[in-house]
């Protein structure tokens, strides 16, 4: 279906990738073009260097096009522009590959308009495992992706909404964050961040996470962070009543409230501290210029229990110009399973960072950390970087 002329066409591959035809190929192929034309799907084969040889009728009656147009290249022509050199270049390295093609793409019809479709191609292979020909399907998705579409707009705002866009500015501190969710389709997570100005005009920030993923998590996600918030902008005073009035609140709401981890503190540029507080959350690394140590952290996560006995404590530390406080989500150091691991890699990357002064020191992290894995639980990293020279 998609050229890839300059692939050779019986480059050896092993014989149990890709679909195995026994003895009699073409006959095979011509018995897959008889039960292609009664799927409820638009059917085509290719030969092995990737050039199409065959369209189904349902192809032809959706795009209008004739054998002779669809020939060759002229179906690419019905393919979107904004998928039309990706499609292609994946399909290319398919054949390349001998590897399944898994895509979508939008596809125009006769009367012009452009429904999405699941791209989908296999390998045919002869006795002594060389590709021979390529089978593939279309399949009419469209429904199905207009309504992920629309959720991910949603999501997106929704956490948007959630997360801090802009950050108070105060003399000698820089925030960075880092986001990303499990649910990458959905960008929806149960990780948060806030920064935010207190009415005497220290610094107030928090981070948690929120047990679970999705569209629940992100709503609970929402109810944490802004309890913590509306505690510390109501005076409450140390951050360990701060979380503790929080949790009063998430069972006020919801008397099933779920489990949450989360780290509240205070900064204040004049006296140069930071106080925190952490309600059962990883704790956070203080990464300096001569040494990067992990901060003390105690206490119950909120959700646990209604009225929350008093096990969070209060800490307190004086930075100096050029660290960085960091806080973390447990999917940073938990996503090869290995907790130590991950926390030496964390430190590593703090201490790194602060050395090479990274511009984007929470973003630093998290990629030096994570290097090529691909996490299953959502991430959230924020930076305090004090810098008062």
């Amino acid at each position: 279906m998609f050229s890839a002329s300059s692939v050779p066409q019986r480059a050896q591959f092993p014989a149990t990738r890709g679909l195995r035809l026994a003895d009699a190929p073409q006959a095979a192929l011509e018995g897959f073009q008889m039960f292609a034309e009664a799927l409820p799907c638009i059917t085509w084969s290719a030969g092995a260097s990737g050039v199409p040889t065959w369209f189904n009728q349902d192809f032809h009656r959706y795009t209008g096009l004739n054998r002779r147009g669809a020939a060759l290249h002229g179906w690419i022509g019905c393919v979107h522009s904004d998928e039309k050199a990706t499609i292609t270049r994946k399909f290319a390295h398919c054949v390349a590959s001998g590897t399944t093609l898994d895509s979508i793409i939008r596809l125009r019809s006769a009367e012009g308009s452009y429904r999405w479709f699941s791209a989908r191609a296999r390998p045919y292979r002869d006795a002594d495992g060389a590709i021979i020909a390529w089978l593939g399907t279309l399949t009419d998705v469209d429904d199905r992706q207009n309504t992920f579409e629309a959720n991910t707009h949603v999501a997106k705002a929704l956490m948007q909404a959630y997360l801090s866009k802009k950050f108070p500015v105060a003399k000698g501190l820089v925030f960075d964050t880092y986001y990303r969710p499990a649910n990458a389709l959905e960008r929806l997570g149960g990780d948060w961040y806030d920064v935010f100005e207190l009415p005497d005009h220290r610094i107030g920030f928090s981070l948690g996470d929120v047990c679970g993923h999705g569209i629940d998590a992100a709503v609970k996600m929402g109810e944490a962070k802004q309890a913590i918030f509306l505690a510390a902008c109501l005076g409450v005073p140390a951050p360990e009543s701060v979380l503790q009035q929080a949790n009063k609140v998430l069972f006020l709401n919801n008397h099933d409230a779920s489990m949450t981890t989360a780290i509240y503190g205070v900064v204040d540029t004049v006296r140069e501290t930071v106080t925190y507080a952490s309600a059962g959350h990883h704790p956070p690394i203080l990464a300096g210029k001569r040494e990067t140590v992990v901060l003390p952290n105690h206490g119950f996560p909120l959700g646990v229990e209604e009225h929350m006995p008093p096990r969070i404590k209060t800490h307190e530390f004086s930075y100096e110009s050029g660290s960085t406080m960091v806080l973390y989500t447990d999917g940073l150091i938990e996503f090869s399973h290995d907790m130590l691991e991950g926390e030496a890699r964390l430190l590593r990357a703090a201490t790194e960072s602060v050395r090479r002064k990274a511009a984007n020191p929470a973003k630093f992290i998290a990629e030096h950390v994570l290097d090529d894995a691909s996490p299953r639980d959502d991430i959230a990293v924020l930076t305090l970087s004090f810098q008062n020279e």
